[in-house]
């Protein structure tokens, strides 16, 4: 039995190993060109948006390479040729810091090559961000417990192509996520709580107290600093 064990362990350090030492690979005779345009939920340009291009020999991140990377225009469009390498993973990272939601791109070159070496993205749409600054304040002297959710748009977006179809059972843009929590005389407070939502988007809260019946209040985010304040 302990020979067996051994013997598992052994081939899976070995798989380990193995896997540990593929290198990212870059094809120094091809080129790519990105392209796009972002904007944003107004349908205006979004300009100086940071654009990283990234390949890597599997999906764990450990090896990837930066193979290109540039600026929207004032327009918004973007021009960005890249090196490239028939690698597992290969993904364009459009981010602009906390101002606006973050896009990612991903796909598999280990056996695919785009037509005309060209990955356009046409149009790419970031929704500009708000803070939704929260605190809960207990007032009340009686012995209580307060169980709270935020359900709100989370400010990413995700798409998984293969080749250049996309997958949209494993994608995933601006899905609605929450977090819960329980507040009691120990733990009867939260300060400076703070969510990154859409601009224009809507945060609920929901409560209940003493395990009772739960209420949903509903928080329109309009301004680019929300401040929310309840009180139990």
């Amino acid at each position: 039995m302990n020979k067996k064990i051994a013997y598992v362990c052994c081939i899976f350090f070995i798989q380990l190993l193995f896997v540990g030492c593929e290198e990212t690979q870059i094809d120094n005779d091809i080129r790519v060109l990105v392209k796009g345009n972002v904007i944003d939920q107004t349908s205006s340009p979004v300009s100086n948006v940071h654009i990283e291009i990234y390949t890597d020999t599997n999906s764990s991140l450990s090896d990837r390479v930066l193979v290109g990377e540039g600026y929207s225009n004032a327009a918004g469009e973007f021009n960005i040729t890249s090196l490239f390498g028939p690698n597992d993973l290969f993904y364009i990272l459009i981010s602009a810091d906390n101002q606006y939601s973050t896009y990612r791109y991903q796909t598999s070159t280990e056996e695919y090559t785009p037509n005309d070496l060209l990955f356009d993205l046409q149009t790419v749409e970031l929704a500009q961000l708000a803070v939704f600054n929260y605190s809960i304040t207990k007032e009340s002297d009686d012995d209580m417990t307060l169980d709270y959710i935020f359900r709100f748009i989370e400010p990413y977006c995700f798409e998984i192509f293969e080749e250049d179809v996309i997958n949209e059972a494993a994608s995933s843009c601006f899905e609605v996520k929450q977090f819960s929590g329980q507040l009691n005389n120990l733990n009867p407070n939260v300060e400076d709580g703070q969510i990154l939502v859409p601009l224009q988007s809507q945060v609920e809260f929901i409560y209940s107290t003493n395990e009772g019946e739960q209420t949903s209040q509903i928080i329109d985010v309009n301004t680019l600093e929300h401040a929310f304040q309840f009180n139990y």
